[in-house]
């Protein structure tokens, strides 16, 4: 007997399973918005993170980076918001011109490491941490100002 297919990209809703909510969404934050937690997060005035706000602050900063990419096309090609992040990495050289494109794909990579968890591996350094915010912010200010080829 063959299992029911899920809808395509394996979101799709099982039978049986609840409905997803119908309350309205909270409104996004926006790239500054999320920088500005990660700066309070390494001034250390948010406390109730514990152990895990290195890695907290790594998954933020990744979520303002792919953010500013998603704003990129948004402007220019909305299409490519709905290709998974190395293909927008791969897009972004035409768009944003290859040393952005570079850039990007190094700083996302290593936001991508930093913020899973694995035993063997020491959380990232608070040194570390505010070079990505920089390089986030960075990247986010080029981002902003790429204009249509």
């Amino acid at each position: 007997m063959n299992a029911p297919r899920q809808a395509r990209g394996g979101r799709g809703r099982r039978p049986g399973s609840p409905r997803r909510s119908t309350r309205p969404r909270a409104p996004r934050p926006t790239v500054a918005e999320r920088f500005d937690v990660v700066d309070r997060l390494l001034d250390g005035e948010v406390t109730d993170a514990g152990g895990v706000w290195s890695r907290a602050t790594a998954w933020i900063l990744r979520l303002a980076l792919e953010q500013s990419v998603d704003e990129l096309w948004a402007r220019l090609a909305p299409e490519l918001m709905r290709c998974p992040m190395r293909a927008q990495l791969l897009a972004l050289r035409s768009y944003a011109g290859p040393e952005t494109a570079a850039q990007v794909a190094t700083v996302w990579a290593a936001l991508s490491r930093a913020a899973h968890h694995h035993d063997y591996e020491l959380a990232p350094s608070v040194t570390e941490l505010r070079r990505w915010r920089e390089q986030s912010a960075a990247i986010a200010a080029v981002l902003s100002k790429v204009e249509s080829r």
